[in-house]
């Protein structure tokens, strides 16, 4: 059930459930937490959370799938798996500050657990993007040293960070199979040779 506004979902639900656990009294301020693109690393927030889906892969757990049958037995193309992959980056006016909320946001994402349905759809004006059934991992994955260096030169300001891959994202299509009627008889004409 989950089709193309399943990424902007999964990401409101990520930046809102970082926004709604902070812990205010121990910062001293509420959690400013934005998506951020590309572009806004060039002039980032001073203090908060800044959450990037910076690439989205095939997930290689499920890549043989057959087609998608909904609950009234429609028939329709196979769920695209992916895997969505986040830069969380902590900015503070003190390096205190922004470690401790590095920790503080390394061990909220762990704690998060499986992602289910009613809170992917709790974030949105949708309320019906993931099917009841539906649950999203939130991984801890860090990046290999190579593409920490290439980020870190395309990124020039680039403080501590963490990524994580929330996976197994099935984008279902809309595009039905056509149904055929079941073969109950078969005819054969036999050709005789002359």
């Amino acid at each position: 059930m989950a089709n193309y506004r399943a990424i902007a979902a999964a990401s409101a639900t990520l930046m809102g459930t970082l926004r709604d656990q902070f812990p205010a009294a121990d910062f001293g301020k509420p959690l400013n937490v934005a998506l951020y693109q590309a572009k806004d690393f060039v002039t980032p927030m001073s203090d908060g959370l800044a959450i990037c889906l910076w690439r989205v892969t095939p997930n290689i757990s499920r890549r043989a799938t057959g087609p998608r049958t909904d609950i009234f037995g429609r028939r329709f193309k196979p769920s695209l798996p992916i895997d969505l992959h986040y830069l969380v980056v902590p900015y503070a006016d003190t390096a205190e500050r922004q470690q401790r909320l590095l920790g503080w946001t390394l061990r909220a994402l762990d704690d998060l657990g499986p992602l289910v349905a009613s809170q992917l759809n709790h974030f949105l004006a949708e309320s019906d993007i993931f099917a009841e059934a539906e649950t999203l991992d939130m991984v801890f994955d860090p990046l290999g040293i190579g593409d920490q260096l290439s980020l870190w030169d395309r990124i020039k300001t680039m403080p501590p960070c963490a990524t994580y891959a929330m996976r197994l994202l099935m984008l279902d299509s809309d595009v039905a199979l056509d149904e055929h009627p079941l073969v109950t008889e078969r005819q054969l004409d036999m050709a005789v040779l002359g």
